[in-house]
């Protein structure tokens, strides 16, 4: 099932079926299912290193290009996260996944639109890895990309962000993996997800009462730890957890992927529903 048409748009999905999806009329009350958001620049392949994982610990998983982002197209001109959390919501119920027993991952710009998500659709969990939190150096930054995305197409941030997005230890493939992620995406689609950040307002974390895990790298500097506690502090829950990953930047799943791996099934493993 590569494509999902959700309100008449085609939508690529990275769909990993363990068992048949969960409907709320089932007794068990644990979490089965996991939907996985990525961040700017990347797509639903960015997951790949860890989904094998999360489907040997039972977990039907299900990532998505985002609106604009690799093989789903750009329609209209984007500029806004709603239409990401719209997708999310029209997937879930088109493939009857029950959002009661379903963690929700987000990484970066999926940092912001996860916690919506949540909000929104009632998921039982959220985790986050290096979630962006909207600041005004933030947008000056998705500015001057913009600038010269328009300008240059996407050439000028393939050979930088892979290098200045990762941590010194990262590996030469390691960093091609992101190159070739940012390579997938067309100019326009990378400036409307880049628009979509820069007018995004801060979730309303106090008012989310499920659990929560937030990973964050030692060395990322495009979500730093400080702005990634402020998240943690106004989580509206009391469940949760901060862990930091050593010897990683930005590029959670591509850097260490055991790691992150490990932490969403024990994360998950211990939620039950209500």
């Amino acid at each position: 099932m590569p494509f999902l048409k959700l309100q008449d748009r085609d939508r690529h999905l990275y769909w990993t079926l363990n068992a048949p999806p969960t409907t709320t009329s089932s007794s068990d009350d644990s979490i089965t299912n996991i939907v996985l958001i990525h961040g700017l620049g990347s797509s639903s392949s960015y997951y790949a290193p860890v989904i094998p994982k999360l489907v040997d610990a039972g977990y039907t998983c299900l990532a998505l290009d985002s609106h604009g982002a690799a093989l789903t197209p750009l329609t209209g001109q984007g500029g806004s996260l709603d239409t990401i959390i719209d997708d999310i919501g029209a997937a879930v119920s088109a493939l009857n996944i029950s959002p009661s027993r379903t963690v929700i991952v987000g990484h970066s710009m999926g940092g912001i639109v996860a916690p919506e998500a949540t909000l929104r659709y009632k998921f039982a969990g959220t985790v986050l890895l290096g979630p962006v939190y909207p600041n005004e150096t933030l947008t000056k930054v998705l500015q001057d990309r913009i600038a010269k995305v328009q300008q240059n197409g996407m050439d000028p941030l393939v050979d930088v962000i892979p290098i200045v997005g990762t941590a010194s230890s990262s590996t030469p493939l390691q960093r091609a993996f992101i190159r070739t992620l940012l390579l997938a995406q067309t100019p326009e689609g990378y400036i409307a997800n880049c628009k979509a950040i820069a007018s995004a307002s801060i979730p309303d974390y106090a008012s989310i009462s499920t659990p929560l895990l937030l990973i964050n790298g030692a060395e990322d500097f495009v979500c730093p730890i400080e702005l990634s506690q402020k998240v943690f502090d106004s989580w509206g829950s009391k469940d949760k957890n901060l862990q930091i990953l050593d010897k990683t930047g930005h590029w959670y799943c591509i850097e260490s992927p055991e790691q992150v791996g490990d932490a969403i099934v024990k994360f998950v493993s211990g939620i039950k529903t209500a």
